[in-house]
């Protein structure tokens, strides 16, 4: 394994990426920054060491998060990349064995991962200095993030191993790993009326089993221990403990799908069926079916019509029009369900409606923006970047269009397929409307809030899409973007006790799911007065960013 080549060549090559190095400067200055921001004045704490475990506790979950958000960027496109410069074949052409190559790709894409992990340890061992932590919780800590790293780099490994384009799997990577550290944690979460200890003892092992698969209940496991949190019962051992065999196996299997899926001949892409063009004014089954036939002849673009925004509707797979009608749609059965568990919830509780109208407002906009910070990158990261690579770009700079007229376009083309999901959500608010109008303000504040992080999703985007050459790390940096200031500025939370209340609210004013809560009226963010603050800022942003993104298109357009 030691002279392995491709372990040599991709660690060299990961490490000398700018990527490599903007990452861990992250990594390192987050670490710090927490740490410094955390420490007590004058290294004085109160008696217990619960200062030190708070501190403690925060540094974990933040570092846990940082390593979830990185591992799609280095894993994700590890195989993906090897078909795209068509270089898969020549690994098979040479005397290595298909175990040999998947380890190289194993080892390779696993130790960035690894390295993030060990420049984290410091910041941890520096609460040793304030008394309170033992050495095991530190230890116990350090373990989960080196598994987690591997753990959750191995599931980036295996997609890749499927997948063909590496933007695709960037995002179906990070809706994997979302899955796997939120969803499955919901059980062991007060939220689901602690699942994990209802029930007879085999639902209780089924429920607990499934928490254990996110690192992120591990972490919670260590770092509350006295708590709900951990678990732990007379009959169950706490999560972290159950999480080590659990994730180990999965990186067994995992590994052994790897191999198994590069023992097998690379396959040629399937080829297109021969469609048949359908002229206008003929009868298609498929339209009838479902509403677009994509073999229907389209029309001749208007003069006053934008030509950038029919291309994109026209040539990206995820913005033609039976894509998008299958993505409203069941936006649309969701929002249906939604409005049943509301007047459900309402006929159940009538005499507690009153308290529970602001409960689901604050529900029902979290999930639009969740739902626009999970499906914006992939619409929104290959605006520009996906014509360079496809040597389309050319062909734009060829034409009489103006740059601002590129720009808009695009952005257009970024913007509409997401207000089509929040417009099939809002029958969900209109019940809400129905039985008590009294909401209406916070609806339009919703409204309001929901509409500019469309607007800034769609915009990041843009931005680094026409900053990097290539989708898959326009992608992987949106997502990072994205999550980390609808997710990680929630690790304030754990920690509110030791931060100023001016700091908190500085967090939570840069993030959408904050503001859409305090928009809906719930009582603890309304307090803060962010979703003013919230709506300029990232107007601010959007604004500067589409002109930085107009800059670097004109920029793009006169290179020779």
């Amino acid at each position: 394994m030691i002279r392995n080549p491709i372990i040599h060549r991709e660690i060299i090559s990961s490490l000398r990426t700018r990527k490599a190095i903007i990452f861990q400067v992250m990594f390192l200055a987050m670490s710090a920054g927490l740490l410094w921001l955390l420490w007590p004045v004058g290294g004085l704490q109160a008696i217990g060491g619960q200062q030190a475990k708070l501190i403690l506790s925060v540094l974990a979950m933040g570092e846990v998060v940082l390593v979830a958000l990185f591992a799609p960027a280095f894993t994700a496109a590890s195989l993906t990349l090897e078909r795209e410069r068509n270089t898969m074949e020549t690994l098979f052409t040479t005397l290595m064995r298909p175990w040999e190559i998947a380890t190289g790709k194993m080892v390779g894409s696993l130790t960035f991962l690894l390295l993030l992990v060990l420049c984290g340890i410091p910041a941890l061992s520096m609460t040793f200095l304030l008394g309170g932590v033992s050495a095991s919780q530190v230890l116990a800590i350090v373990g989960v993030l080196l598994l987690t790293a591997v753990y959750l780099g191995m599931i980036g490994l295996l997609v890749s191993s499927f997948m063909h384009r590496s933007y695709r799997a960037i995002i179906v990577t990070y809706a994997i790993l979302l899955f796997i550290c939120l969803i499955t944690a919901l059980p062991a979460w007060p939220i689901s009326g602690n699942l994990m200890f209802r029930g007879d003892l085999a639902w209780q092992w089924i429920f607990r089993i499934l928490a254990s698969l996110s690192p992120l209940q591990a972490m919670l496991s260590i770092v509350f221990r006295d708590t709900v949190y951990s678990g732990r019962s007379e009959v169950f051992p706490d999560i972290w403990k159950l999480y080590i065999p659990i994730s180990s196996a999965v990186i067994v299997v995992t590994a052994a799908a790897c191999i198994y899926r590069l023992r097998r001949p690379i396959a040629p892409p399937r080829p297109r069926e021969k469609l048949r063009v359908v002229e206008r004014g003929q009868f298609s089954a498929r339209s009838v079916m479902f509403i677009v036939d994509p073999r229907k002849r389209k029309h001749m673009i208007r003069w006053w019509q934008n030509p950038v925004l029919l291309k994109e509707f026209r040539t990206r797979p995820m913005l033609q029009a039976q894509w998008l009608l299958r993505s409203v749609s069941v936006c649309l059965i969701v929002s249906v369900l939604l409005m049943f568990l509301v007047s459900f919830s309402i006929q159940a509780y009538a005499g507690e409606s009153r308290d529970m109208f602001t409960p689901l407002a604050s529900a029902v906009g979290a999930l639009m923006v969740a739902m626009i910070i999970l499906v914006g990158p992939a619409i929104t990261s290959g605006t520009i970047c996906s014509d360079r690579e496809t040597d389309v770009w050319d062909l734009l700079r060829m034409t009489r269009l103006s740059s601002w007229r590129i720009v808009t376009g695009k952005f257009q083309a970024s913007v509409i397929p997401l207000l089509l999901l929040v417009v099939a959500m809002l029958p969900a608010l209109g019940i809400l409307l129905y039985f008590n109008m009294g909401l209406l303000p916070n609806v339009l504040w919703v409204l309001a809030v929901v509409g500019i992080t469309v607007l800034f999703v769609a915009t990041v985007g843009m931005f680094f899409s026409a900053v990097f050459s290539k989708t898959s790390t326009a992608t992987a940096w949106t997502y990072s973007v994205m999550l980390l200031l609808g997710l990680l500025t929630l690790l304030v939370l754990l920690g509110e006790q030791l931060f100023a209340a001016r700091f908190v609210r500085a967090v939570f004013v840069v993030n959408p799911i904050a503001a859409v809560l305090a928009a809906a009226g719930n009582p603890d963010m309304q307090r803060m007065e962010i979703v003013v603050p919230y709506v300029k800022i990232m107007s601010l942003a959007t604004a500067g960013m589409l002109c930085v993104t107009v800059a670097r298109v004109f920029q793009l357009r006169r290179a020779g």
